[in-house]
């Protein structure tokens, strides 16, 4: 915490806690605050959906249990639980939780300011009419949004009744030190799943539904496959990330169709970073993003990358310098891009590097917090 500087009590308001990037957002924001001496609080509307591990960067959690949508017990919970913690501010992080907070503030007296972090990949468009109405009174009630890239915030304001100055860009990040590479762990994960030292893996993380674009990376990874395999080298495919029955028996049909050999799928892992030290060029190929933490995350690791030219994708990797862009739903653009990196050594070492420096600069956990106490004690009018 910066010198005579006042310390927050925040409380961080999502619909449940369960694992995805949202969670890690919110993970990596509350252990840096701690870190500077405010005190994070979780609150979750609907259910909790986490380990207790997850939860000690947390000063205290709570689960209203809301049954409805107009739930004025729950709220009311909701405006009692912030005088009692004496909370600062409510950051909501969905729609629902925006809501949820907006109806405490609007039926009882004391209930702290909010604002929201806007992480969904989609808008507010595909919200349903009703959705729509619930989404206009909550920013009508609601001191800022928060989205985590140019792209969005764009969006954002062409689809939803408000101005540009109450909206911030916050850019997500990644711990650096947690995700440095570990040669112990390269080894490690490499010999678990019977991969040579010198066969190249190829990365990709995300959960299987279409919006991320996994089916994407396989097929490019198909063609790439073909291509090296000409002549001579073995390539792999490792996909850290869990789907529903459905999308996952589509992954692995197309797998079947294409014929494609040395497909890993080795499941979600909460902290994934051991696996990034075994990849050797990282593949992300959504067709719909917000700003993702996995390529900053990548970055931190030192790996180039091949992501789509979609969303916050491109405000994230540098062409030519951290990585390459495609366009999105492209997989012979893909492959192209991946062959282009793995058959240059020098390319593929200097990316590395350049998407590191790039990532320790400019998007660091601490970056991350920072900016977000400057935002909340703008909002406080602490300055």
């Amino acid at each position: 915490m910066r010198k005579n500087e006042k310390s927050l009590n925040i409380l961080q308001l999502t619909l449940s806690f369960e694992n995805g990037g949202r969670k890690e957002a919110i993970r990596n924001l509350a252990a840096g605050m701690q870190e500077a001496g405010h005190k994070v609080f979780l609150g979750c509307v609907s259910h909790l959906g986490a380990e207790k591990k997850d939860l000690t960067v947390f000063e205290d959690t709570v689960v209203f249990d809301r049954q409805k949508l107009f739930d004025f017990k729950a709220a009311k919970q909701l405006a009692q639980y912030c005088v009692t913690h004496k909370i600062d501010l409510i950051h909501t992080h969905d729609a629902g939780s925006l809501f949820f907070s907006s109806l405490a503030k609007f039926s009882f007296n004391k209930t702290p300011p909010q604002i929201m972090t806007f992480h969904r990949s989609l808008n507010f468009e595909t919200a349903s009419f009703k959705n729509k109405l619930r989404n206009m009174f909550s920013l009508l009630v609601s001191e800022g949004v928060i989205t985590v890239s140019n792209a969005r915030g764009r969006d954002f304001i062409a689809s939803n009744l408000i101005k540009p100055k109450r909206l911030q860009l916050i850019n997500l990040s990644a711990d650096i030190n947690r995700f440095a590479f570990g040669l112990a762990a390269r080894e490690r994960i490499r010999e678990n799943f019977s991969i040579k030292s010198g066969d190249i893996v190829c990365g990709a993380m995300g959960h299987f539904g279409l919006e991320k674009g996994i089916d994407v990376v396989i097929k490019g990874f198909a063609d790439l496959q073909q291509r090296l395999g000409e002549r001579g080298k073995s390539v792999h495919l490792m996909i850290l990330g869990k789907g529903n029955e459905e999308d996952t028996q589509r992954l692995q049909k197309l797998i079947s169709d294409f014929k494609v050999e040395r497909v890993i799928f080795a499941g979600f892992h909460p902290d994934p970073e051991s696996y990034f030290s075994a990849f050797d060029i990282f593949l992300h190929s959504p067709r719909e993003e917000n700003g993702a933490t996995v390529l900053f995350e990548a970055m931190a690791t030192g790996l180039p990358i091949v992501g789509s030219l979609i969303g916050g994708v491109p405000e994230a990797i540098v062409e030519n310098e951290t990585g390459l862009l495609v366009d999105s739903d492209t997989p012979k653009q893909l492959a192209d891009a991946a062959e282009k990196i793995i058959g240059n050594n020098e390319l593929r070492g200097s990316m590395g590097l350049e998407g590191f420096k790039r990532c320790y600069l400019n998007f660091t956990r601490e970056h991350y917090f920072n900016r977000h106490v400057d935002f909340y004690r703008e909002v406080l009018k602490l300055d």
